[in-house]
Parts: C-alpha cells; sequence; structure tokens
C-alpha cells in the first residue's frame, strides 16, 4: 500500500472542505420551514443529487464493483427497475403530500387516518433508521479502518489495531458530519451531499482511469469482455439467475416504491423543492443519475476481473484489495475521501430526519433544532459503536440483518399511501386509527419474522409486506371500523 503523510493531508483538505460548505449553507434561520425543508427553495438537481448521495453508502461504492468481477452488468436491470419505482412515486405519492406544507410525510398519515397511526409510522421508520443506519455505519467503517490500518502502520512508529482505527474513524465522521448538519440544517446536507457526490464520482473515474491506463491493452481488454459476456446486461433466458429481468426489474421497482415513497429521509427532498415539478424531477432524476453510476461502478468491476484474473479474491473485497496495491499517493487520499464522503452523506440526512419528525409528529423540541440533531447524532454513534463493540461471530449475522431491516419495513408503509390512490383499497379500508396503527405493526411483524426464517430477500419482502397490511387492514376494519372521516 502506497499510503503517505500526503494522502492524511488530502482527507483532512476533503474534511476542511466540507465544514466550511456546512457553515456557507447556514441562513441563520431558527424556523422549522427552514431548517428541515431550506424554506422550499431548493432546486431540483442538488436535491436529486442529494438523493443518490444518501443512498449510495461506502459499501455500495466499496461492493458493487464486485458485481461485475464475478459476473456482468446484469444488476442494471435492478437499476431500471430503481427508475420505474421512482416515476410511480414522482406521480402518484409526491402529489399527495407535496401540497400540505407538511413538515413530515406522516403528516398526512394523521390528517387521513389519525395521530396514532401517524405516531406509529413515525416510529418506526425512527426505528428502523437508528438500527439500520447503525450497522450501515459501522459496516461501511469496517473497510475504511481496514484500509488505514495498513496504510498507517508504515508512516507511524506503531502499529494501531484494526478496532481503535475503526472507532476512530466513526468518531471523526460522526463528528464532522454532526457539526455541518447543526451549522446549516437542511440545506448545508443538501449541498454537502452534492459535493460528495461529485468526490466519490471523480474518485470511481479516476479509479476507472488508472485500471485503464495500467492495462497492457484496454482494447483486447473490452474483446475479451464482450467475448465472454462480461458486459452483457439482459438477462431473459435463465429464470434461475440472480438477475433475471423480470424479477429483477419488478424486485428493483418495489423496493425503489417502498424506500422512497414511505421513507422520510427521501421524501424529505421532494418536499423541500421549489415546486411540485421539481419534485418529481428530483425523485426521477435521482434513478438515472443511480443508474449512470452503477454501469462506473460495474465498469471498474470489469476491469479488476482482468487485473486480478486468475486470483481468488472475493467480490466484496476486490475494490478494496486494488485501493490497497495499487494506487499511489496522495490518490489513495482521494479516493478514501470518495468512500468517507458516501458515509457522511448517508449519516447527515438521517441526522437531520429523525429530529425532523421528533418535532413534527411526536411534538419533541429536545432543547431546538440543533441540540436535536447533536441528539441524534450521538444515538447513530452510539448504535454504530454498539456492533464494535461485539465479537465478530455475532456482527456477520447482525450486519445481514441491518442491511435487511429496510426491506421489512418498506413494504407495509408504502402500502398505507398506495391505499389512498387505488379506488377499491380505498373503499375497503375504512379502518380506525388504532385499527389502521395494529394493522400496520402486525404486518411489518410477520415480515420480519417470516423474512429472517427464510431468508428471502427483498424482492419477496416488499410486495409479502403490502400484501400482509392490506390483509390485516381489511380485516380491521371489520373490528375496528372508522366512525367518521377526517375533515
Amino acid at each position: 500500500m502506497h499510503f503517505a503523510w500526503s494522502d492524511a493531508l488530502v482527507i483532512f483538505f476533503y474534511f476542511g472542505i466540507v465544514l466550511y460548505s456546512g457553515y456557507k449553507a447556514d441562513h441563520k434561520s431558527s424556523e422549522s420551514k427552514e431548517f428541515f425543508l431550506a424554506n422550499r427553495s431548493l432546486s431540483w438537481i442538488p436535491l436529486s443529487l442529494s438523493i443518490v448521495a444518501t443512498e449510495t453508502s461506502a459499501l455500495t461504492f466499496l461492493s458493487v464493483p464486485g458485481i461485475a468481477y464475478s459476473g456482468n452488468f446484469t444488476f442494471l436491470q435492478v437499476v431500471f427497475g430503481y427508475i420505474l419505482g421512482r416515476t410511480v412515486v414522482a406521480l402518484v405519492l409526491i402529489p399527495l403530500t407535496y401540497h400540505h406544507n407538511f413538515l413530515s410525510v406522516y403528516e398526512w398519515v394523521g390528517t387521513r387516518f389519525g395521530r396514532r397511526s401517524q405516531k406509529t409510522m413515525s416510529g418506526l421508520f425512527s426505528v428502523t433508521r437508528i438500527l439500520g443506519d447503525g450497522v450501515r455505519l459501522y459496516a461501511s467503517t469496517l473497510p475504511v479502518a481496514m484500509l488505514l490500518e495498513i496504510g498507517l502502520q508504515k508512516i507511524l512508529p506503531y502499529s494501531p489495531s484494526q478496532y481503535s482505527i475503526g472507532v476512530s474513524t466513526l468518531l471523526i465522521v460522526s463528528i464532522i458530519t454532526v457539526l455541518y448538519t447543526m451549522q446549516g440544517g437542511f440545506r448545508s446536507v443538501v449541498w454537502v451531499d452534492t459535493l460528495q457526490y461529485f468526490i466519490y464520482i471523480f474518485g470511481g473515474g479516476f479509479a476507472l482511469f488508472l485500471l485503464f491506463q495500467t492495462s497492457s491493452d484496454p482494447g483486447a481488454i473490452l474483446s475479451s469482455a464482450w467475448s465472454q459476456s462480461k458486459l452483457k446486461f439482459l438477462e431473459w433466458e435463465n429464470s434461475s439467475a440472480t438477475y433475471f429481468l423480470p424479477w429483477a426489474v419488478l424486485g428493483g421497482a418495489l423496493l425503489s416504491l417502498g424506500t422512497h415513497g414511505a421513507d422520510q429521509m427521501f421524501i424529505q427532498r421532494s418536499l423541500a423543492a421549489r415546486n411540485i415539478k421539481d419534485a418529481q424531477k428530483a425523485m426521477i432524476g435521482s434513478g438515472i443519475a443511480v443508474f449512470l453510476q452503477m454501469i462506473l461502478f460495474l465498469a471498474i468491476g470489469t476491469f479488476l476481473f482482468y487485473r486480478f484474473n486468475g486470483q481468488t479474491i472475493a467480490q466484496d473485497k476486490v475494490f478494496s484489495k486494488f485501493l490497497i496495491e495499487e494506487v499511489p499517493a496522495p490518490f489513495l487520499g482521494l479516493l478514501l475521501s470518495a468512500v468517507l464522503a458516501s458515509t457522511m452523506s448517508t449519516l447527515s440526512s438521517s441526522i437531520n430526519s429523525l429530529s425532523l419528525t421528533a418535532k413534527a409528529d411526536f411534538g419533541w423540541s429536545l432543547g431546538g433544532q440543533k441540540s436535536s440533531s447533536f441528539f441524534f447524532g450521538i444515538l447513530l454513534f452510539l448504535s454504530s459503536f454498539f456492533f464494535f463493540s461485539l465479537p465478530e461471530n455475532y456482527t456477520k449475522g447482525l450486519l445481514e440483518l441491518g442491511l435487511k431491516i429496510s426491506s421489512f419495513t418498506v413494504g407495509s408503509m408504502v402500502a398505507v399511501f398506495l391505499t389512498e390512490v387505488i379506488p377499491f383499497l380505498r373503499k375497503k379500508i375504512t379502518v380506525s386509527d388504532l385499527g389502521l396503527s395494529l394493522s400496520l405493526a402486525g404486518s411489518i411483524l410477520i415480515t420480519g419474522i417470516t423474512g429472517t426464517l427464510k431468508n428471502y430477500n427483498f424482492t419477496v419482502l416488499v410486495p409479502l409486506g403490502m400484501s400482509l397490511f392490506w390483509t390485516l387492514s381489511i380485516l380491521a376494519a371489520q373490528l375496528f371500523p372508522k366512525k367518521q372521516s377526517n375533515p
């Protein structure tokens, strides 16, 4: 590994830019609408890039190239499903919530069904975020710690452990993210997300350029990749394939419909747009940006296949191996900054969204908006630190569970919103506030237990959650009928 002091300086320079960007985005306003929605004044382009940066973790940046390394480009079919799912969210679900001046998307649930349902939805979102993002932050810090451990051993007189480096990295990332999130609120989050998007895209582009430049014959590699189906992006012949076209597209569409249609962290960006057209363009544009981003990551994986051809390397570690062995200083610092950027963008969005739902859905001020951001920043740090403290044999199973948590909840949660736009369901589900809360909790509980026992993936869990919620709600309407409509 070529890690040197110049790489460390690049990383510190990146942290400085992030803090300065957060400072410049501060409008010195204490109003909730400014702190949480940037006073609905943001253009669709930064909002769209912020959505992409938020959903792109360090795991995505480091692991997606491994999909093409061990396979081909058929994962793009899932990403095409993302675009379809977000299009439905933009055209069908965003109009439900945008025009009501809500801070939280779950306020719509409160007006439609009642405050108990609103708090149930918001509570589920908060628990999912704290647990899921705690695991995600822990998992994202691991590869950074591994890379820094090897590098620091070469420039320091002693050898720090991966655990101490991991916890230190987690602490530094959390402190810097909390500072700029508190400083500028949601406006700061969006603009820093946009900056971080370009940082990790530039980092990925540089990695691809380096692989291309150092290859003995790039033309021969591309020709071989084509003949060996490494560039194949459609799979409609083998129904047992991991990414069989119909299931890949449907699974991607359902997952994106669930996450981006019912998760406050993503819908918040739509609510902050200047008008509904910008909100819709931001949502659909994010799907297109993810599609292009995945092409870049998968192209890196194809070149990695020929760089390490013949070697047995786990697909989720092959890009990290390239960074460790091939990238010279100070460019390694640039790529590590890209990994950190993808981690911090997710963390900052979680902090701001959790603060918003605490205020809008539960009426908790927690000492003010900035104090609330600080509180949830600490909570997310502690959630991640808890997993650092567990023995390795426990964290392997927890990691898979943590990354699956959203699949347990998003199907049932988005089904609540879809009930309003599907005439048959709107007529049948005339359930009381209590009945809907019980149906929601019950469907998520059954989905979680079934998914854990059967080890289903998201292509099954999301539609399962939706079906369970609608079934339980129709039954609950008989036991807990809605006595009168909300005004």
